[in-house]
């Protein structure tokens, strides 16, 4: 019995599309990947970006900065005249003691510092806060009334070296250690306030 042939199927396989076929497939990966290269490029770019906005950021306001250069050139001004004060020590003061140059008593009375009296007979009143025995209490103070900024820092200078200084300080810690222990203020963290306020805000370059 004769065995039957199988006929070879020819291929139905055009050489040139499959050829256009293995090039369409080249073309769609390349892109692919050249695409997630550009992604990654613009990634990296925005991170780079960010990274540089992070590091220049101290984190202060427009506000924030008025109010230090506003007191920090006559902290300096003085400072470089009688060499009492250091400008840190009399900025963070400021800060704290007036909330960024919002409390009434400096706005109507040019006293960044809560220094109690009166300065050439002025004086004016004002509600404070004050630590008895550990606890929180509201009262009623009369202020020193200022004429002016520079009067209320010579003024303020001259107090804290008559009765918180009695040696030359040139070091932000030693001194706020001295207003805490001489009693400048009640606040038993006063002195902790100050040395962040002057480390957060970099109050010491005007040290120098």
């Amino acid at each position: 019995m004769a065995k039957r042939r199988r006929k070879k199927r020819k291929s139905t396989t055009n050489p040139a599309m499959a050829t256009w076929i293995f090039v369409l497939i080249l073309l769609v990966l390349g892109g692919g990947l050249l695409m997630r290269g550009k992604i990654k490029t613009v990634m990296q770019a925005t991170h780079v970006e960010q990274t540089s906005y992070s590091a220049g950021n101290t984190g202060e306001t427009a506000t924030q900065q008025k109010f230090i250069k506003k007191i920090a050139a006559p902290a300096v001004r003085v400072y470089q005249q009688n060499g009492q004060v250091l400008p840190s020590i009399v900025i963070a003061q400021a800060i704290l003691e007036s909330s960024w140059g919002t409390s009434a008593l400096f706005v109507q009375a040019n006293n960044p510092f809560g220094v109690k009296g009166s300065y050439q007979g002025k004086t004016k009143s004002f509600p404070t806060t004050e630590y008895v025995n550990g606890k929180k209490i509201k009262i009623h103070a009369d202020f020193r009334d200022y004429p002016s900024l520079t009067a209320a820092i010579l003024d303020h200078d001259a107090l804290l070296k008559e009765s918180y200084f009695k040696q030359t300080v040139t070091d932000y810690r030693t001194a706020a250690k001295l207003l805490q222990s001489n009693g400048y203020a009640t606040d038993p963290d006063y002195a902790k306030k100050l040395d962040n306020v002057i480390a957060t805000y970099n109050l010491n370059q005007y040290d120098t």
